[in-house]
């Protein structure tokens, strides 16, 4: 005769092996996309490299991981490949008197493309709210200003005043990169030091325009300052301007 078995035995090893059931697919799932992540240091072309940073977009991964394979990938980046060029040729120019913009990459998730800034043109100091940004020269030389905000009170004016702690100055060369992150370094300002500079310039995620501020020094001298006192301006007013 059949041993009975205990009241709440059956739902007890369902609920147990739908547990084990989810825990092993969450496993699964976060192993492939792991997996996806790991590189070598063969060069990567247009289709690969697209195929990764968006894995790195759309997955659960920390700001390190983004920071430290985002890096990568656009290190490994061959920028001299078919694909790459024709990705080029395929992309959406917009710019402005400070920049061209060369649009390879738009979705909810990442935007990305190439930044070009003609001889001795600035990029004024200006935010991306959210966003971590990878970038990496292609051509030329850029002078990058990297700043934290310290400080930020409301003069009696109304506008905002904002104290500014410099975390990195230097000229980037062909192959150089750099990295902002929400938290650090997150306001920049970029300066072509050669006839013409491009550079690769990524976001994960993308930051919405409206959103972004941009910080006009009150002294002229700035440049070689770690620490500077900023009138902050939104997007709407600056355009305005």
């Amino acid at each position: 005769m059949e041993t009975p078995r205990p009241k709440g035995f059956n739902v007890l090893n369902r609920r147990h092996f739908l547990l084990a059931v989810i825990a092993a697919t969450l496993f699964k799932n976060n192993a492939v996309a792991n997996n996806s992540l790991t590189t070598n240091d063969e060069k990567l072309n247009w289709s690969v490299f697209y195929k990764k940073m968006f894995v790195l977009a759309k997955g659960n991964f920390s700001e390190d991981e983004i920071v430290k394979f985002g890096n990568q990938y656009l290190s490994q980046l061959d920028i001299h490949s078919d694909d790459f060029n024709s990705a080029v040729n395929d992309s959406y120019e917009s710019g402005n008197r400070y920049w061209l913009w060369q649009r390879m990459i738009k979705s909810p998730k990442i935007n990305g493309g190439i930044l070009n800034i003609e001889n001795n043109q600035m990029i004024q100091l200006h935010d991306h709210p959210g966003a971590i940004g990878l970038l990496r020269i292609i051509s030329g030389e850029t002078e990058v200003w990297q700043f934290d905000v310290i400080k930020e009170k409301q003069a009696s004016n109304g506008k905002n005043i904002v104290r500014l702690e410099r975390k990195s100055h230097k000229v980037l060369r062909p192959g150089d990169t750099a990295v902002l992150t929400p938290s650090k370094g997150n306001i920049h300002a970029l300066k072509a030091v050669t006839k013409e500079c491009r550079m690769l310039d990524f976001f994960i995620p993308p930051y919405q325009r409206s959103l972004r501020n941009w910080y006009i020094p009150t002294s002229d001298n700035w440049v070689n300052k770690e620490s500077i006192v900023c009138r902050k301006i939104s997007e709407n007013d600056f355009t305005m301007t």
